[in-house]
């Protein structure tokens, strides 16, 4: 299997507040004036252009779905699934491998609003 096909199977889970938009402690301002961290659309788009399934996730209540999707879009954010209703706790990722000598499933954690500017690439065999 060729490196673009493995590109293709890949899925990336990825925070909106404090990772693609700025994190506001009022969240009235985070729903009415959302302001994208430097380089955050531009690396979904190169995620999207690769074949990366999408994956967005926050802790945004499910009743501000519709606005959150139209500041996604008029941002320029390309995703595939918006996840809502996450909370702020902490999250884990569960996932199967065939064998322990195999690794599938990653955690990133970058620092609230320094965006994906500050994750680094290269890193477990992939750049994302």
């Amino acid at each position: 299997m060729e490196q673009s096909d493995l590109d293709q199977n890949k899925t990336i889970f990825c925070d909106i507040d404090g990772v693609l938009f700025r994190f506001e402690s009022d969240f009235a301002i985070s729903m009415n004036h959302a302001r994208p961290l430097p380089g955050s659309a531009e690396r979904t788009m190169h995620w999207h252009k690769k074949g990366y399934r999408i994956i967005l996730v926050t802790g945004r209540p499910e009743a501000f779905r519709e606005r959150t999707q139209k500041q996604l879009q008029r941002l320029g954010f390309i995703y595939d699934q918006l996840v809502m209703g996450c909370g702020s706790g902490p999250r884990h990722l569960i996932n199967d491998v065939e064998s322990y000598s195999e690794q599938k499933a990653y955690a990133h954690n970058v620092i609230r609003n320094k965006g994906l500017a500050s994750l680094a690439t290269g890193e477990w065999g992939s750049s994302l």
